[in-house]
């Protein structure tokens, strides 16, 4: 059990040169700083420090510097400041066993603390209260209140210095009610805390893991466990020696006497090194009460036994260091106020005085210390104690299920959130493959148009090179004749004359021809000229045909439409087939006797099919093949009807084909499907 010094952010002091200074050397090191001290604010902080450090080598100077500490901050109105060098007053009459004083400064304290909303110095009053009902007033129920109180304030900040010190104390109330798993489980909690501080300057990283180690080999000394506490209680001395901490070496010291049982020699001289740095720290310290009990207790035991220590001549004189001893370690709990090791070091007596026949005391004194111990360690205060940690038990699994709870709704909020994040994630991912995958299917149906649209263009670009020269060759020879005729009419005879304008003649009939035929085939390259399917009479076709050739005089025209069929198309579309395929047929017979076309309309399977067939000299597969072939070579002379002929029929879905007729000469079938 230990009391906790209040150093707050702001009133830490920052020295350089003390920084790798410990105990004595350190203070000495403070104390001639304060002459230089001209700033108001680090003087008062050179005061708490002094104090603080005071605590574990001289309790009579940290009381002096505490109480300089708080005139000089009160006149400096300094309200932190006053609050926390009243509770180093505290502190200080605390150790020294002025149980009135003590509780006057914490209160005065506490106070500050509360109006300024200090919580991190209201855990430290709390825990130092919570030491002073323990050590002055054996009140373990209200001790065990306060020290919870500071742990809860503590749990708030985070501060697991405040932590450490509120849990090391909790285990040391248990450790005095026997209840060895509840202080195992506190004071294996402090230390591992203090395992994880870092360097600062309101404490020292050895002294306080020194702490925690005696404590814990005090727990397993009364266990029966003495190696665990050698263990422990060997480590604590090496800390508290590293540290400087003169009073965790005289606890460290008295521990170790308890340890060697009957090893008297070496037990008394533990005991008397510890006895040696309590006078020098503070001689009425609960605990320098303590060793010089066991001291007595030593000698009582040595008495029973008949084992006659150096310097001791006789048993009676056993029996005399004996009384002394416990009569001291009475009287400095007396002047602590310690009811418990008064109590315990009273029996001790009483056995003392029942060996040297003083019965009568004996008596008395034992009767004392039995009421007192059946008060202390009643099954009635077990049970308080008991309710208090189960009130923060409570309290501590009710903050948890409330935590659980929020953690739950956080976790199905966070669920509901992942899951519709994947949802739209998944919805996002589908657009995007179908979107990919829609631009692929474009990409590909782009591609074939382009390459649709390259292939045609060669075609055309072909073609209208083919037409250039086709037409440029009979204006060219009707432009030089008309020059000639004009320029030089006199070297042209009357017959060559004639010849001359007759080639002409047919070349611009020829001309004409084929610009026609371009010009329409030109309409049927177009996208926004569509065919419009209507229905059409066969013998309305048959009738334009009629009129259209009926200048044509050599050749003899029939028409056989036996049902009066009739065609869905588009009218104009087929009329111009037929125009083109009849024209083709007229000249194909120009210089064929008796010549004859026969046009045809009959049904077969469903659909309607127009044919005309000629009786001329037929054509070859070459003549034909630009009825059949994108790419085959065209021109005026070769194929631009044919070119023609097969564009419109595919416009309007009609099959065309070619075969040689009966005997001579060629037979046309165009098949419409009949509506």
């Amino acid at each position: 059990m230990r009391c906790v010094t209040i150093i707050l952010a702001f009133f830490l002091l920052h020295q350089p040169v003390n920084g790798q200074k410990e105990g004595r050397a350190l203070i000495d090191s403070l104390v001639s700083e304060l002459p230089n001290a001209k700033d108001d604010t680090l003087k008062g902080r050179l005061y708490k420090r002094i104090a603080d450090e005071s605590f574990f080598i001289d309790t009579r100077q940290a009381l002096t510097y505490a109480r300089l500490g708080l005139a000089h901050v009160s006149a400096m109105r300094w309200q932190r400041g006053i609050g926390v060098f009243n509770v180093a007053m505290a502190r200080a009459f605390s150790d020294m066993g002025n149980v009135d004083s003590c509780m006057y400064y914490n209160k005065r304290g506490l106070e500050v603390f509360r109006k300024m909303g200090d919580t991190y110095n209201m855990a430290n009053t709390f825990n130092n209260i919570g030491v002073m009902q323990q050590n002055l007033a054996s009140n373990y129920p209200e001790a065990i209140r306060y020290y919870l109180l500071a742990l809860k304030e503590a749990e708030k900040l985070g501060d697991k210095y405040l932590m450490s010190n509120a849990s090391d104390n909790v285990g040391s109330v248990y450790l005095t009610q026997k209840n060895y798993k509840k202080a195992l489980f506190y004071s294996l909690k402090a230390l591992n805390l203090r395992g994880q501080l870092e360097k600062g300057d309101n404490y020292n990283i050895e002294r306080e893991v020194g702490n925690s180690l005696n404590t814990l080999g005090s727990i397993y000394l009364q266990m029966k466990d003495t190696t665990a506490a050698r263990g422990h209680f060997s480590k604590a001395l090496v800390m508290q020696e590293r540290a400087g901490n003169t009073e965790g070496l005289a606890k460290a010291y008295g521990s170790l006497a308890l340890l060697e049982n009957r090893n008297y020699p070496k037990r008394l001289s533990y005991a008397r090194k510890s006895e040696q740095l309590w006078n020098e720290v503070n001689p009425v310290h609960i605990e320098a009460a303590n060793n010089v009990g066991n001291i007595g207790a030593a000698y009582l035991e040595m008495y029973k036994i008949g084992s006659l220590p150096e310097g001791i001549t006789s048993k009676a004189l056993l029996l005399k260091e004996a009384e002394q001893y416990l009569r001291k370690a009475i009287r400095i709990s007396e002047q602590n106020g310690d009811i418990g090791y008064k109590s315990h070091f009273t029996g001790i007596l009483a056995e003392v005085q029942e060996q040297m026949g003083d019965f009568r005391n004996a008596f008395y004194n034992f009767r004392a210390y039995k009421m007192v111990e059946d008060s202390l360690f009643s099954q009635e205060e077990k049970n308080k104690i008991a309710g208090l940690e189960g009130e923060r038990e409570i309290a501590l699994r009710d903050k948890q299920i409330r935590i659980n709870a929020l953690e739950l709704e956080a976790r199905k909020r966070q669920q509901w959130l992942l899951t519709g994040g994947l949802l739209l994630l998944a919805g996002i991912g589908a657009l995007l493959y179908r979107q990919n995958r829609m631009r692929k299917r474009t990409n590909v149906q782009l591609l074939h148009l382009n390459n649709e649209l390259d292939e045609a263009n060669q075609v055309k670009a072909r073609f209208f090179a083919i037409l250039s020269h086709d037409l440029r060759s009979p204006v060219a020879n009707l432009v030089n004749f008309l020059h000639l005729q004009k320029e030089a009419p006199d070297l042209m005879r009357a017959e060559a004359a004639e010849i001359h304008q007759k080639r002409l003649t047919e070349s611009a009939e020829l001309l004409l021809e084929g610009m026609e035929s371009m010009l329409l085939w030109s309409k049927t390259q177009m996208q926004q000229f569509k065919p419009q399917a209507r229905r059409v009479a066969v013998e309305d076709l048959f009738e334009y045909i009629r009129k259209f050739f009926s200048g044509t005089e050599h050749i003899r025209f029939t028409f056989d439409n036996p049902g009066s069929l009739t065609v869905v198309t588009d009218e104009d579309y087929l009329r111009t087939i037929m125009q083109n395929l009849t024209h083709n047929a007229v000249k194909a017979l120009k210089r064929t006797q008796n010549a004859e076309i026969h046009w045809k309309a009959e049904a077969k399977g469903g659909r309607i099919v127009l044919s005309v067939a000629d009786n001329g000299p037929g054509a070859s597969d070459e003549q034909l093949n630009a009825l059949y072939d994108d790419h085959a070579t065209i021109g005026i002379k070769s194929g631009l009807g044919l070119h023609l002929i097969r564009d419109l029929a595919k416009a309007i879905s009609c099959e065309i084909s070619a075969r040689p007729n009966a005997g001579t000469g060629m037979l046309f079938s165009l098949v419409i499907k009949e509506a």
